[in-house]
């Protein structure tokens, strides 16, 4: 940079010298005009420089931030969609987290809101009375983060005849309130916004109607929550260990039965064991090539959701439509059933590892069902039971006073033996002598059938013989008729 300031100072000095001279020879115009042209041309020379600087410093920033915009809105579209491609270097950028994008976690999202269905915390429960009972809706709070955004709607989406299934709110520990005790099912009958009135879907059991007679705080669901691996594959044994012990001995349970489930918790992800029900078996495997499995349904559900997917085992709830077929790729691992696995396997696509238990889910909704069928039963064999020893009893005193009565008849009945006896044996020894004369009778049948048989064969070859003569006789008349 010093060199350059060097060569303007000595072409200033060079035109300076230059003008001194020429000035003696030429008009002052012509002097003052060359002075300005150089001085114009220096600076526009300079300012030239200071532009090309300039320039060649907004370039640089620019392509600077045209490669940053490129990356940040690769990484943005990796975040929407999991994948994208960089369009200054042509990479691909992709997030392999299970949520890090924004249409993963969404597709997650309504997966869990599929399973859970809706949901309304903190219900305020009146009494029960004449089988109905009051329930006093929460209202929306406004979003704290945005107070200029509009009300809430308090609309609890609550038709009347919607299912429902309530569970009492339970304090945590930590200060956490969540749904704890199971209180029935439950069907509603008025919608007056704050207050919605429930009526039990089946008639309650006395436990039931003591829990539901507490009021408190309640959870509704209208769809019962599902069994999911996943949760409890979080926890520590130790913890779901403490959770069936809590819920066995909160409702009396059969110690032999949370010891099972404790097992079934426990061994879940393991290797199966040979004794394992088919159905908890599952097929640890190996992709030894490629394989794209579709899992959407064409169909989409148009009426009201049920609680499980079709038999196909096809996606068509839209929620839980992935939108693409799964890719599974050269060495990748999985669990599938044993029927899937030996197909696999079978074409080559596979490679099974090992055995692996799961434990088998369990649909609430109708084990509940199905507990409160089978106790109801109960009750109805224990009150027949109760009966009918009311009425054996009654018989018991019955049967003794005929018992009483046939002691007395006892001697009578006793005479009347060895009269009966005396005649049966009259009656045997007639017996026998019919008995002989019927085989009498029926020898003589026999010799009379096999006459009668041989009759019958005289009288047929009596027979052919006359038509034998009737014929030759009428052929004999012809021969003379035509003569």
């Amino acid at each position: 940079m010093t060199i350059f300031y060097i060569v303007i100072a000595v072409l200033v000095l060079l035109f300076g010298i230059l003008s001194y001279l020429n000035f003696q020879t030429w008009h002052i115009v012509t002097v003052l005009a060359t002075f300005s042209a150089f001085f114009a041309a220096f600076a526009f020379m300079v300012l030239s420089a200071l532009v090309l600087k300039t320039q060649a410093a907004w370039r640089a920033d620019y392509q600077s931030k045209t490669e940053t915009h490129a990356r940040l809105e690769a990484e943005v579209k990796a975040l929407e969609t999991g994948v994208a491609i960089n369009e200054q270097t042509g990479r691909i950028v992709s997030n392999d987290e299970p949520f890090a994008s924004v249409l993963t976690a969404n597709a997650e999202l309504k997966r869990v809101l599929h399973n859970r269905g809706r949901v309304w915390r903190g219900c305020q429960a009146g009494q029960l009375a004449q089988n109905s009972i009051d329930v006093v809706m929460p209202a929306r709070q406004p979003d704290p983060t945005n107070p200029m955004a509009p009300a809430p709607s308090q609309d609890r989406s609550l038709a009347v005849d919607t299912v429902v299934y309530a569970f009492g709110e339970v304090p945590r520990p930590n200060g956490i309130v969540l749904p704890g005790v199971y209180l029935g099912e439950f069907i509603v009958t008025t919608t007056n916004f704050p207050t919605v009135s429930l009526e039990p879907a089946l008639p309650l059991t006395p436990q039931q109607a003591a829990l539901v007679s507490k009021g408190g705080s309640w959870t509704l669901y209208d769809q019962m929550p599902t069994d999911n691996r996943e949760i409890y594959a979080e926890m520590e044994q130790p913890e779901v260990d403490r959770i069936i012990d809590d819920t066995f001995n909160w409702g009396g349970g059969d110690p032999a039965v949370a010891a099972m489930l404790k097992d079934q918790f426990a061994r879940t992800g393991k290797t199966a064991d040979p004794n394992d029900p088919p159905a908890t078996v599952w097929k640890r495997v190996t992709f030894l090539k490629d394989l794209s499995v579709d899992v959407d349904s064409d169909s989409d559900v148009t009426g009201p959701r049920e609680n499980f997917e079709s038999a196909t085992g096809l996606a068509v709830a839209p929620e839980l439509k992935q939108g693409a077929a799964t890719e599974f790729k050269q060495g990748d691992t999985t669990l599938l059933d044993a029927t899937t696995a030996a197909e696999l396997s079978a074409d080559g696509t596979v490679k099974i590892e090992e055995d692996v238990y799961l434990r088998p889910l369990h649909d609430f909704s109708s084990e509940f069902r199905f507990a409160y069928s089978m106790l109801n039963s109960v009750r109805d064999q224990i009150a027949a039971y109760q009966g009918e020893i009311t009425l054996t009893d009654a018989q018991i005193t019955r049967t003794q006073e005929v018992t009483q009565r046939r002691e007395a008849l006892g001697m009578s009945l006793d005479n009347d033996l060895n009269n009966v006896t005396n005649e049966l044996e009259q009656i045997t020894a007639f017996n026998d002598k019919m008995e002989a004369h019927l085989k009498t009778v029926l020898a003589e049948v026999s010799r009379t059938y096999r006459s009668v048989q041989t009759l019958r064969e005289k009288l047929v070859e009596t027979q052919e013989k006359l038509k034998s003569e009737i014929d030759s006789r009428l052929t004999a008349d012809e021969q003379q008729t035509t003569l």
